[in-house]
């Protein structure tokens, strides 16, 4: 072989390095914009539940507070009731 042929083997081995080591980063960068896409879609996804959370126990209060209400109104009905059937 060739000093010529030699060299022409190594720059076409340089080159093949080269263009697998570019390939590698386009793989790598498509990886990172797949990741970043799938970050961004977890973050809203996480606000929405945050916000779903949030209405929920403000729900949740709202409902606790009727059904002391609906107790306290029970509770007044079974003790009129009681003084009504006492004093007949």
């Amino acid at each position: 072989m060739s000093k010529l042929d030699s060299a022409t083997e190594r720059f076409k081995a340089a080159l093949d390095r080269l263009e697998a080591g570019i390939h590698r980063q386009l793989l790598r960068a498509q990886s990172a914009a797949r990741l970043e896409n799938e970050l961004d879609a977890l973050k809203q996804d996480r606000a929405k539940l945050a916000e779903e959370l949030d209405h929920m126990k403000f729900e949740a209060r709202r409902l606790n507070e009727l059904n002391e209400r609906a107790s306290e109104t029970l509770a007044n009905a079974i003790e009129g009731i009681r003084e009504v059937l006492a004093a007949e």
